[in-house]
């Protein structure tokens, strides 16, 4: 009953007052020496497909970005 009270505080507080979660998890995770042991081998790899994914989306978008402004005769 405990975890799922903090979880509905969690929601809660990230909702209302935004992007509240992403800096407690910052700073929880921080607070260990060697931060990713925080984590286990799953969320790693979870994590790590993440990252990898937005930085080719956001490499396809700059790419699209640069051929459309050339295209206009805008070099970026």
């Amino acid at each position: 009953m405990t975890r799922a009270r903090h979880e509905h505080q969690i929601k809660m507080l990230d909702s209302t007052f935004g992007q509240e979660f992403d800096k407690a998890l910052t700073r929880v995770v921080g607070r260990y020496r060697r931060a990713l042991d925080f984590f286990t081998d799953e969320q790693i790899a979870e994590i790590r497909a993440e990252m990898i994914e937005r930085f080719w989306f956001r490499h396809k978008l700059n790419r699209e970005n640069r051929k459309r402004l050339a295209g206009r005769g805008r070099a970026a």
